[in-house]
């Protein structure tokens, strides 16, 4: 039970000390990023023991965000798993085969953004796309010798314009249903913002490709990359299967975990039947600590593109990111469970003046959760039930709340690196989220984008004082 009401000034402040720890720490002096959350928990909770806050209530709120993650902890933990898997059969060494054969390297970061927006959107899944194709363009850049950041960066990219856009992503359905929206017209809304950042992404991608191709492998490097590749693996058409029941399982949305898990099994007994010296052991092992280019009884020297292109996956190779989640959790859980995240969102409601302020400090809420919390959902929930009645009394449309929940916390969800869905694609793709933020143009951009096109006037919707009116009565008895 809560006795004392904590200030604006107390409430931010462990907001402000983790901002300033993970950014001295982790980016400055390159510490590990868990202690630096961790730090700014303890500090958290001990404002909260000033505020006369009780543990239980503290340690509920943050079991209770620890229990929220869980669905996604598990997804990680399985994805792990399927890439061990994959690496074992031979499906990502394949794809990458291919794709090294059919890609221009200097359009390498333009093929990523555009291959991954067009599976995104077919799918409406931001972590399956980057599981699939996400793995396969980042296994291209290996074999080409490429830089890996920026590439993710633009496949990550991609893949949330999907998550954002597509009528079968759960966030593009969560924000209209939160905000009092129609699936369809909140998408329609949602191109004043996302068609300038894809414009801004293919000039982005477009200009820093060839940049980033003049760092590539030699000719004969990658052939010899190619050559080593089907040296140790039987090639078969079969080995896209399993990235295609992964596409299907979205699209009819199975469950993800199930599906993820079952994948991963067929990967195993595919493997088994197609490749040669393997055994049950070998795939077990792969689902736990990772594949090894060993497992396949290769008796050359292996070149060190290639062993560092298959030895990789496993429900270990995820656990750095597993703690960091907690760390999150943790702080997110003590700052929600003692009121002083509350206090924050209301604090920037009360200055609001203008249309474009109110949109604007939804933009910075939704922000603000995703960097407390690490959670998109809870950006969206949270902001989406606070500022809703606001946008209606100043006859605001529903779209216009539901566009700016989806601009900050569904993007936000991948440039905050404690975040559920950076550390995802970080486990994912091998890559550091502080590697590819930089190249995370839609994603980072897009915020900025929807504050502009707020204080310029582009795209605010008004409704009339009589239906404005109605849709509060409606809320009121809801």
């Amino acid at each position: 039970m809560r006795f004392k009401e904590p200030t604006f000034i107390q409430s931010v402040l462990p907001i402000f000390l983790m901002f300033i720890t993970v950014m001295i720490g982790r980016v400055y002096l390159g510490y590990p990023i868990e202690p630096m959350i961790l730090l700014a928990a303890v500090f958290a909770g001990f404002m909260a023991w000033y505020l006369q806050c009780d543990w239980s209530v503290l340690e509920s709120a943050i079991l209770g965000k620890i229990d929220v993650a869980m669905g996604g902890m598990l997804i990680i933990f399985s994805i792990g798993s399927m890439v061990g898997t994959w690496m074992f059969c031979g499906t990502v060494p394949y794809m990458v085969y291919l794709g090294i054969q059919i890609v221009n390297p200097e359009y390498m970061l333009l093929s990523a953004f555009i291959v991954c927006t067009i599976v995104s959107v077919c799918t409406g899944t931001s972590w399956g796309s980057a599981a699939t194709i996400g793995v396969a363009m980042i296994g291209i850049a290996h074999g080409l010798g490429l830089p890996l950041a920026p590439v993710a960066g633009a496949a990550l990219s991609g893949c949330y314009i999907g998550d954002k856009m597509s009528p079968l992503s759960d966030t593009t359905n969560l924000a209209p249903a939160v905000s009092g929206a129609e699936l369809y017209e909140h998408i329609r809304h949602m191109c004043y913002t996302t068609i300038p950042g894809i414009i801004l992404c293919l000039i982005v991608y477009t200009v820093f490709g060839e940049g980033a191709s003049e760092k590539m492998s030699t000719p004969q490097e990658i052939q010899l990359l190619l050559d080593q590749l089907s040296d140790i693996y039987n090639w078969n058409i079969l080995l896209l299967l399993p990235p295609l029941i992964l596409i299907t399982g979205s699209v009819l949305k199975w469950p993800v975990l199930p599906t993820i898990i079952l994948t991963s099994i067929f990967s195993l007994f595919l493997g088994l039947g197609l490749q040669d010296n393997l055994e049950i052991r070998d795939g077990i092992i792969a689902t736990v600590s990772g594949f090894k280019v060993s497992m396949l009884g290769y008796e050359g020297e292996v070149l060190p593109a290639v062993e560092k292109l298959i030895n990789r996956g496993g429900m270990m190779s995820v656990m750095e990111n597993m703690a960091i989640l907690c760390c999150a959790m943790a702080f997110g859980g003590i700052m929600q469970g003692s009121g002083m995240l509350e206090v924050v969102l209301k604090k920037m409601l009360t200055r609001v003046k203008t249309d474009a302020g109110l949109i604007i400090t939804t933009l910075a809420s939704c922000f603000t959760l995703c960097f407390s919390t690490g959670s998109a959902y809870l950006g969206i929930l949270i902001p989406g039930a606070l500022f809703k009645n606001t946008f209606l009394e100043r006859q605001l449309h529903p779209k216009n709340l539901s566009r700016a929940l989806e601009d900050s916390a569904t993007l936000m969800d991948s440039a905050i690196p404690w975040a559920s869905g950076a550390i995802y694609m970080s486990s994912v793709l091998g890559v550091s989220s502080f590697e590819f933020l930089p190249w995370l143009v839609f994603n980072v951009s897009s915020i900025f984008i929807a504050a502009i096109s707020a204080l310029l006037g582009i795209g605010i919707v008004k409704i009339s004082k009589d239906e404005a009116e109605r849709r509060l009565n409606e809320s009121h008895e809801c």
